[in-house]
């Protein structure tokens, strides 16, 4: 039924970005200079999770180095250091990688020497990264620059420190969700890709536009999970019964990409959360602690403190993997979904009261 399942990927970019025009235009000035061998503008793009933001960075990206010799790397950060930033920046970039034990200082060095025209990189899921030193290691570098994408303008900007700022050619850039019927047209064009001819109608992907509230990434996959459903039931085209019931199958399969996609603290949170049946912020801090020796021996990590617990969390709470109620002491965590597991391995069962 669906003729390239492609078309419905994450990854995917489409040819044309509908309805981003004005913000495809804004990104392309920010980075004008590149073309004129100068460095271009830092920017930080922002919006709600599946509006396109990482969507929006690669296309302009890939527009803009097919008229330029302008080198570019791709970073996902979450979870990663400083050393495991310049690592990845530096496996995109002309040259090779560096030996895995070289210290954080001689990659840094390894960067400024190598980068002799203008770089552009893209840090995605970049909300951490101020906790870092890995912006103000790139500042350092001469001709580089970055799209940083996350999710709360506030947040991140408080975390950036102001010497720093005062060094970045940083520009802003919002995204928010689309209306009905642009994200209607988005759809369209899609399955004119991915499906047959005459198998959705306008006003279907018009109904799922609207039951997702304008996030594509919902949208597309609802559609996606719509035409799988018309499919198993040998339907000619989609039916108003396989748009209604495309929804759940569509969030449980983001919500495991999104829980697959993040590193193993994130992950450890999420399954004691889930195991646990939901957690005050107390019994979930005590609980790590008592696993933690268990979990993390052998895999060359170690725990993190609560502090870092609190921000693995947020991120959890952005992916809509975990649900929270209440302030401070009194905050509790519950999975969203809990038939969704991660893919690690505890005894954690053991340690909870009443288990």
């Amino acid at each position: 039924m669906i003729t390239d399942a492609a078309v419905f990927d994450d990854e995917q970019l489409p040819r044309r970005l509908l309805h981003r025009e004005a913000a495809v235009d804004q990104l392309s000035r920010a980075w004008e200079p590149a073309l004129h061998s100068d460095q271009a503008h830092d920017v930080l793009i922002y919006g709600p999770s599946g509006v396109g933001k990482t969507a929006l960075a690669r296309h302009t990206l890939q527009r803009l180095t097919q008229h330029a010799d302008i080198h570019s790397a791709h970073v996902e950060s979450l979870g990663k250091s400083t050393s495991g930033v310049i690592r990845s920046i530096l496996h995109d970039i002309p040259g090779s990688d560096p030996p895995t034990n070289t210290p954080r200082e001689d990659l840094c060095i390894e960067l400024r020497e190598r980068v002799n025209q203008p770089t552009i990189v893209i840090l995605d899921e970049a909300d951490d990264l101020p906790a870092t030193d890995a912006l103000d290691r790139m500042a350092d570098v001469d001709a580089l620059s970055f799209v940083a994408i996350c999710h709360d303008r506030e947040k991140w900007l408080s975390q950036v420190d102001t010497q720093l700022r005062r060094r970045l050619f940083l520009k802003e850039l919002a995204l928010d969700r689309f209306s009905v019927n642009e994200l209607a047209d988005i759809l369209e064009a899609r399955a004119r890709r991915g499906l047959p001819s005459g198998m959705v109608t306008r006003e279907q992907m018009e109904a799922i536009s609207d039951e997702v509230a304008g996030v594509a990434r919902k949208g597309i996959q609802a559609l996606r999970q719509a035409a799988l459903l018309a499919e198993e039931r040998d339907h000619s085209e989609i039916g108003s019964e396989d748009v209604a019931d495309s929804f759940e199958r569509a969030q449980r399969y983001i919500l495991e990409q999104n829980l697959g996609s993040l590193p193993f603290h994130h992950q450890l949170l999420y399954e004691l959360i889930r195991v646990g049946g939901g957690l005050k912020a107390g019994e979930l801090h005590d609980w790590y602690e008592a696993v933690a020796d268990d979990v993390y021996h052998g895999r060359g990590l170690t725990p993190i403190s609560e502090r870092a617990r609190r921000l693995k969390l947020s991120k959890l709470r952005d992916y809509k993997l975990i649900k929270v109620e209440g302030e401070n002491r009194y905050r509790k965590y519950t999975a969203t979904d809990p038939e969704i597991s991660s893919s690690i391995s505890t005894n954690s069962r053991r340690y909870i009261k009443n288990e």
